[in-house]
């Protein structure tokens, strides 16, 4: 999800990157992270375990198991 952030892109095309895989089931959410199927980052254990709430700034937080404070 961050590649696809515009203010983290360096050349500005007009267009963000794509995100690969399918999108979850919304109505049966799988096990741990949602995103875990299309993450680079993604663990045995973010297909396995929901992700903490990391605090990463004032006002700012994520939901992930690979994301530094």
């Amino acid at each position: 999800l961050l590649a696809c952030d515009p203010a983290r892109i360096e050349e500005h095309t007009g267009r963000l990157p794509a995100i690969g895989g399918r999108l979850p089931d919304l109505t049966a959410p799988p096990p741990g992270c949602a995103f875990a199927p299309r993450c680079p980052l993604a663990s045995d254990r973010c297909r396995t375990l929901p992700p903490p709430r990391v605090t990463i700034g004032p006002g700012r937080a994520a939901l992930c198991h690979e994301v530094a404070p």
